[in-house]
């Protein structure tokens, strides 16, 4: 799901919702919790510079990839857009991995593709629910 795009635009203004940020800022936390327990998975205790080095490909793969999809321009297809846009992450992350001495692919992508597809999904999956359970009639 994407943030609902305002039906008081324009054909001629860009459909970028207002929740458009809060929509990134909460699947960049999705990125970042996936560095977190990877971290703790594997006892990895290196400090920040670590932790920026495994984040950062994914978030610059996330922030190239959202455009292209147009994830959060409009809640046409959403599944579909997530879906995308998780792939082109990992995919357009993998060379920028490769910067930090790190493979370019390997099962790290697999699991990325996998909890990232989870978390986003389910985050939104609960949005929509709440809002769901928040219309229906009282009674």
């Amino acid at each position: 799901m994407t943030a609902p795009v305002d039906p008081q635009a324009t054909v001629s203004e860009p459909r970028v919702s207002r929740g458009a940020v809060g929509f990134l800022v909460v699947d960049l936390a999705c990125i970042l919790l996936f560095v977190v327990l990877g971290a703790e998975t594997h006892n990895v205790s290196r400090g920040a510079g670590w932790f920026f080095n495994v984040w950062w490909p994914l978030a610059v793969g996330w922030i190239v990839a959202m455009p292209i999809t147009r994830l959060y321009g409009t809640a046409a297809r959403w599944p579909l857009r997530l879906l995308t846009t998780v792939g082109l992450a990992v995919l357009i992350g993998g060379p920028l991995r490769y910067l930090m001495d790190r493979p370019i692919y390997s099962i790290f992508t697999v699991v990325a593709v996998g909890f990232l597809s989870l978390a986003t999904f389910g985050w939104r999956l609960l949005l929509v629910a709440f809002h769901q359970v928040r219309a229906a009639p009282p009674g």
